[in-house]
């Protein structure tokens, strides 16, 4: 069989869109988080409050934290997404979707978990990576997550 050669195409991007978190929604999550230990040590369930506890604390973490940048790379062997490399044989499809500032990626991967990523892609790329991905992966037809739209609807 034919080995197909794919041109090297590599870019960055935020890991997400970052959006800046106001004093009034740190307050509410801490808010909520005390509330919710409270009912929990009144039910007696000081597991369940510890955990409450830690899941509010990284909560607010995660959401004050800058998004890190990662590079996206598409090459013969395979595809990597930051510090992943993902064979071809493991990529099941892609869609490229346009937004009306920026286009998004959607690669779907063998895995049972998170099997459709989205990936920022820069306008000027579009044409190039979508002749490259169709030597070796088909264009599907891919959604982005319900569960994933929504986090981006709320502030996440």
């Amino acid at each position: 069989m034919e080995e197909i050669i794919l041109d090297r195409i590599e870019w960055s991007a935020p890991e997400y869109k970052h959006k800046d978190k106001s004093v009034d929604f740190i307050w509410t999550i801490g808010l909520v988080t005390l509330v919710m230990c409270a009912i929990a040590i009144w039910q007696q369930n000081y597991v369940f409050a510890i955990f409450i506890f830690i899941s509010g604390c990284a909560l607010v973490m995660f959401s004050i934290r800058p998004p890190e940048e990662i590079t996206f790379l598409i090459e013969t062997s395979g595809m990597s997404l930051g510090k992943d490399k993902y064979e071809w044989k493991k990529i099941k499809g892609f869609n490229i979707k346009r937004g009306t500032d920026e286009a998004s990626l959607l690669i779907k991967i063998d895995k049972y978990l998170l099997p459709i990523y989205t990936i920022p892609l820069p306008s000027d790329l579009i044409d190039q990576v979508r002749e490259n991905l169709l030597k070796i992966t088909p264009n599907i037809e891919l959604e982005e997550s319900k569960s994933m739209k929504f986090m981006e609807k709320i502030g996440f």
